[in-house]
């Protein structure tokens, strides 16, 4: 089992707002954002339930409206920025959800802390997702300097304090 913390950052906690703007557009009747952010939360809920498999692999088998199955490998390794992960649905509409996080062991409990977020369109590689590795890679090491500065009021946090 793990916890998932998004992180804020500059006041911002841009993966949570993310998964919120592509739920809110499927609650707007947008089916296909509706379809994705269920996959997310299941997907989450898989990955919180699990943890990250030491192989860095998981799959998810989710179902589609139609009742067909529908198979995600939920995690990529960034070779480019280890330790970085990328948590993955892929739809091509509204655009496949990425987002980038990173393990960390916190008093013997393994925290996965999320930092950028995106949907991708038509580029496999776009920039925008390359930005949010090298953003997420220095969020990472500035992390590692001051974990607490980064938990700190964060509600896992809290949690403990009661």
């Amino acid at each position: 089992m793990a916890t998932i913390i998004y992180l804020e950052i500059n006041g911002v906690c841009e993966v949570e707002n993310k998964i919120i703007g592509i739920a809110l557009e499927g609650k707007e009747g947008d089916s296909d954002s509706q379809t994705l952010a269920k996959f997310i939360r299941q997907g989450l809920d898989q990955l919180e339930s699990v943890g990250v498999p030491d192989n860095k692999k998981l799959l998810g088998t989710f179902e589609e409206d139609n009742g067909h199955p529908r198979t995600f490998n939920l995690l990529n390794e960034i070779t480019s920025r280890p330790p970085l992960l990328q948590f993955r649905v892929n739809r091509s509409v509204p655009g496949a959800f990425r987002a980038i996080f990173f393990e960390y062991e916190y008093q013997g409990e393994q925290l996965l802390v999320f930092t950028k977020a995106l949907l991708k369109t038509g580029d496999p590689n776009p920039p925008e997702l390359q930005q949010a590795i090298e953003d997420s890679y220095k969020i990472y090491l500035d992390f590692l300097k001051s974990p607490e500065k980064y938990l700190e009021g964060n509600e896992f946090n809290e949690q403990e304090k009661s």
